[in-house]
Parts: structure tokens; sequence; C-alpha cells
């Protein structure tokens, strides 16, 4: 017999520039045991500089819940408006500046 989850209803505050948003146009995701990082970039107009934006560390149940939501959005949006192409230019290498 299948387990039902709780729902749980959240109130989110927010201040302006956070509910502003970021647009990244790269993002890496690394992991260790116990944790998941996700790391989101602007590339700037130079190609072997990016700024990072936002680092987000979550476990790894939620990294797997996210990216279910995550493939589920995709194909939801690509039902109404069509496929997404995929860039076909290589990744480019990540590390950091200090």
């Amino acid at each position: 017999m299948e387990e039902k989850k709780q729902q749980m209803e959240l109130q989110v505050q927010a201040d302006e520039a956070t509910l502003s948003g970021k647009y990244a146009t790269m993002a890496q995701v690394t992991h260790t045991a116990e944790e998941f990082w996700i790391d989101f970039f602007a590339v700037l107009p130079n190609p072997s500089l990016a700024k990072l934006l936002a680092r987000v560390i979550v476990s790894p149940a939620h990294a797997k819940r996210l990216g279910k939501a995550i493939l589920e959005n995709v194909t939801k949006y690509e039902s109404r408006f069509g496929t997404i192409e995929e860039d076909k230019a290589p990744l480019p290498t990540v590390g950091f500046k200090q």
C-alpha cells in the first residue's frame, strides 16, 4: 500500500530584489555524499569569464524532487510551445578564481 504524503502550506516572504530574480546563462551541479550544490552563472562577453550569481545547496532528496519538478515543467512547456532545441556549443570547464 502506497503511503500518502501530507501537504503543507507555506507563506513565503521575500524582498523586492529577490522577487525580481536573476537571469543565469549557465548552471553547474556538483555533489558530496550529504548535499548537492547548484551554482548559477552569468557568462560575460569575454567567454573565459563568468560571474557567480547564486549557489543553492540542497539535500539529495530535495535535489531528486527538484530534478523531477524541472523535467515535469519542461514536458509541460514543450507540449504547449514545442520542442526546446539544445545548444550545440561545447560546455565550458568551470574553475573558481580567488
